[in-house]
């Protein structure tokens, strides 16, 4: 008779340890952080004189110069209260990837995601915590917190304007008209001397 109540209490507190364990587990899952560091390699056009960074207000960035012709960025992603499937899905996805955009002499380096929703799972908000590191060519030269410029000595000369055919004619009639020779003045020709054979004859 003593044997089923033992019996019944025993389960229950393995029942209760069970659930301490399996919150225990669980705790530790949503706070182990989940990272990843992310690489990235863009040509820099010629034409681009000015480089332009619209990046995701969220994150905090670094722009480093460099001995390079290249930008590099380098992304230190950091996620907890989110499981590892979570994590790998949404780095796939691009979420915290930059791409860039020539528009004339300029190149604009932007983040690929710049609305990013919130992440959320049953209740639970997962937290984010990214920053970059944008390397860009040294000869480039900081105008603002968002612009970089390259000096006019690193700036590409413009070709030389050719000259077009109605100015051709211009220069090749003042040039004519410069090297034309003054028509002979007839009152100033000047006669042969006479000799006596003619003063005889």
């Amino acid at each position: 008779m003593f044997i089923l109540p033992l019996a019944l209490k025993f389960a229950e507190s393995m029942r209760i340890g069970w659930i301490i364990i399996g919150l225990l587990l669980l705790g530790s899952q949503a706070q182990a952080q989940l990272k990843k560091t992310l690489h990235k390699v863009f040509e820099v056009p010629e034409t681009a004189n000015l480089l332009v960074f619209n990046i995701y207000e969220g994150d905090s960035y670094d722009v480093i110069p460099w001995a390079g012709n290249t930008i590099m960025t380098e992304t230190q992603v950091e996620m907890s209260k989110a499981s590892r499937g979570v994590f790998d899905f949404f780095l796939e996805e691009g979420r915290y990837d930059f791409i860039t955009a020539p528009q004339s002499d300029s190149l604009i380096i932007s983040s690929k995601d710049l609305l990013r929703r919130v992440i959320k799972l049953e209740d639970v908000e997962a937290e984010e915590k990214v920053h970059s590191r944008i390397f860009i060519p040294d000869y480039f030269v900081q105008q603002s917190t968002t612009v970089w410029e390259k000096p006019e000595a690193h700036q590409e000369q413009q070709p030389q304007r050719k000259k077009l055919n109605r100015e051709k004619m211009d220069v090749d009639k003042q040039l004519h008209e410069a090297v034309q020779p003054s028509p002979a003045d007839s009152t100033n020709t000047s006669t042969a001397p006479r000799t006596q054979n003619d003063d005889n004859g």
